[in-house]
């Protein structure tokens, strides 16, 4: 499976970080898209820190890219996933639409 990673970006009006990944078929014939945000606050608690650095986003990045590549071929089943991390439930349904937003206007 290949994987192009996106870059990592801030919505510094939301207080989130978002991203997207691309896994394709290694005959190139089937791809999908995974869209993932992580709040602010998610990564200070899951990181117990204070401020969010580079290496908190990256190591986030790769445990979302290594929880998406577990599913092997199935994840080819649709063609966009939404991965939202967020600690409340409303911080979870706002992440969601945020990333809907983000692939209705790709």
């Amino acid at each position: 499976m290949k994987t192009i990673k996106g870059k990592i970006k801030e919505d510094s009006d939301r207080d989130v970080y978002w991203t997207r990944i691309i896994f394709e078929s290694e005959d190139g014939n089937r791809k999908t898209k995974v869209l993932a945000i992580a709040s602010w606050e998610y990564f200070l608690d899951s990181n117990r820190i204070s401020e969010v650095k580079d290496v908190h986003r990256e190591q986030w990045m790769e445990s979302v890219m290594n929880k998406w590549e577990s599913l092997g071929d199935s994840i080819f089943d649709k063609k966009v996933h939404y991965d939202v991390y967020a600690n409340t439930d409303e911080g979870r349904l706002n992440g969601l639409e945020f990333l809907k937003k983000i692939n209705a206007s790709e």
